[in-house]
């Protein structure tokens, strides 16, 4: 090998060295870099709390007792932002690190009932709050059966003034709300069949899963009713009054001139008492047979409630 050549091979190993030694040499202060950013960006952050100033966080928490399927539970924060879960896990919502927060179910999933605990509160760090805790547990379901319901006509019943669909056969049928177990429900009718009046049995009670897994025997039963109404006259254009029978609170708002009649009939034996509870504009309205008690043998009998309304 020439002099030349081997004086430069010599150069290219100490320059080798000499560029590896750097190359670690930066790693190490790039590391120590990053670590000083991550400590400045707690420093910076945790001065902006202490200085009335916030960043955003977390704040959530775990759901237990989810169906396997077929079921979406809703939770939603105190600015309205939701949160959509179908399965047991963990959820979370952003929140200030100096802010209130407020979790609560906007939706139930039908068949459990799901509570929160630890769900209010105010966020003292810019630490992640993982400690709310949604359980659900099974609900009861409801069924019934539906009976004397003329063709063509159909009936509304509410569990707990929760309406549910329309039935419009006799026969099976189940509700779409369930009773939330050790809680009262009650059924009710809440927009008859029109010339019907439809009884309920077994429509209220405290719901318990343990002794009864479901409510099956609510039965509802419909027959012939005296519909109850009249006719109005002189009521100004552009007006309105409303009209109520005290004895069952149903109420009938009234635009225009001529025959009304209110939503529920009444049974063989039923009384009822009519007045005028609000009061067209400029005008005030009379009532003639506002009462009475309803009979089949007079089926029309309560179906002659005058009203008459002039200048007042």
């Amino acid at each position: 090998m020439l002099y030349n050549e081997r004086y430069f091979t010599t150069w290219q190993h100490f320059f080798a060295g000499f560029s590896g030694l750097y190359r670690s040499k930066g790693r190490q202060i790039l590391m120590k870099l990053n670590k000083r950013m991550a400590t400045l960006s707690v420093v910076a952050a945790t001065t902006l709390v202490a200085c009335g100033g916030f960043v955003y966080t977390t704040v959530g928490g775990t759901v237990k007792g989810m169906p396997a399927s077929g079921a979406v539970l809703i939770l939603a924060n105190e600015a309205n932002f939701t949160n959509t879960l179908s399965a047991d896990g963990e959820f979370s919502f952003k929140v200030a690190s100096n802010g209130s927060y407020n979790i609560s179910v906007a939706q139930q999933p039908k068949p459990v009932n799901c509570t929160v605990a630890n769900g209010s509160g105010k966020m003292t760090s810019d630490k992640p709050l993982m400690n709310i805790a949604v359980t659900c547990v099974p609900n009861v379901p409801m069924s019934g059966t539906l009976s004397g319901l003329d063709t063509s006509k159909a009936v509304s019943l509410s569990v707990n003034n929760t309406l549910q669909t329309s039935l419009t056969a006799n026969g099976a049928f189940t509700f779409q709300s369930y009773a939330v177990s050790g809680k009262e429900y009650a059924v009710a009718v809440a927009v008859p069949p029109a010339g019907q009046v439809c009884k309920i049995q077994n429509g209220s009670g405290t719901a318990n899963i343990v002794t009864v897994p479901a409510i099956t025997n609510v039965a509802v039963n419909c027959s012939t009713g005296v519909p109850v109404g009249g006719n109005l006259t002189g009521l100004k254009v552009g007006t309105y009054l409303i009209l109520t029978n005290s004895i069952n609170g149903d109420t009938r708002t009234l635009t225009v001139d001529g025959v009304y009649a209110f939503a529920f009939s009444l049974a063989e034996g039923d009384q009822y008492n009519v007045t005028v509870t609000t009061q067209p504009t400029g005008q005030k309205c009379t009532l003639t047979n506002g009462s009475g008690a309803a009979t089949l043998a007079n089926i029309n009998g309560a179906s002659n409630i005058a009203i008459t309304c002039a200048a007042g």
